[in-house]
């Protein structure tokens, strides 16, 4: 068996949204493989892997608050998701299809479902720290072994997290003056917004199996062209900026496993 991601259409997607959807899940399980735990949720229902509900809805129109994206509940002990929610004001996801941005935030956005920097907080993987400092950074072992690689360095050090923005952006993301276009950093870039083996690694930090080889290319920026680039708020994740709404997810009891 391997990592399956199902996507449950609630409604409210076009057919073409409904493609993004399906495609995003398709990337995420190149990158995970390895099956978890089934679990049986309250209302009967099995879950194989990942169940995420994915809906258009009206909420406010565009610009305003864009939906809401995380997990909502999760297997005891790992902490690795069962359910999660992608809901999205219908009017936003019509604008980041015109503007060419939907494929990547999406792709995005379900990684945050699967737990990247959702689940990295001490109340449950505690993989961050200085949680609320200037200087926040993630602490998993693989990840620090491929930020050693992309730096050069002879010794690991901690990799640095977003220490801006709202609690949609701040420390559930990589640092975008460090990282630039990698496409778990809070901003969405023009042109490739690649997933690297960094992200890759913090996946198999959180307890995934994971499969190195589907990393995009990807190399740190020049350090002199990040420092002359200014961070406008039209370039941020149309996602995860202030606007997104996080969800407050509740522990399976072990007796929800299957075997």
């Amino acid at each position: 068996m391997s990592f399956t991601i199902e996507i449950r259409f609630l409604g409210g997607l076009t057919e073409s949204q409904q493609s993004v959807f399906a495609d995003a899940a398709c990337r995420w399980q190149e990158i995970i493989l390895g099956d978890l735990p089934p679990v049986q949720l309250a209302n009967g229902d099995i879950i194989e892997n990942v169940r995420i509900d994915a809906q258009g809805t009206t909420i406010d129109g565009a610009s305003g608050i864009l939906g809401q994206a995380g997990p909502t509940q999760l297997r005891s002990g790992s902490f690795l998701p069962a359910t999660g929610i992608m809901r999205f004001d219908s009017a936003d996801l019509a604008r980041l299809e015109a503007e060419n941005s939907l494929v990547d935030v999406i792709i995005h956005e379900m990684g945050h479902v699967l737990g990247f920097g959702t689940l990295w907080s001490s109340q449950f993987l505690g993989l961050i720290a200085g949680e609320g400092s200037e200087n926040p950074v993630f602490t998993g072992e693989n990840a620090l072994n491929e930020y050693k690689n992309l730096t050069n360095s002879i010794e690991p050090n901690p990799v640095p997290l977003a220490n801006t923005g709202g609690p949609g952006t701040r420390e559930g993301h990589w640092r975008e003056l460090t990282f630039d276009n990698e496409l778990m950093t809070g901003f969405i870039d023009t042109g490739d917004n690649p997933i690297s083996r960094l992200s890759i690694a913090a996946f198999e930090d959180m307890g995934y199996q994971v499969e190195y080889t589907s990393a995009d290319t990807y190399a740190l920026p020049d350090p002199t062209i990040m420092e002359l680039k200014e961070l406008k708020e039209n370039n941020q994740c149309k996602m995860c900026s202030r606007k997104i709404l996080r969800c407050d997810p509740i522990i399976l009891p072990e007796s929800a496993f299957l075997n």
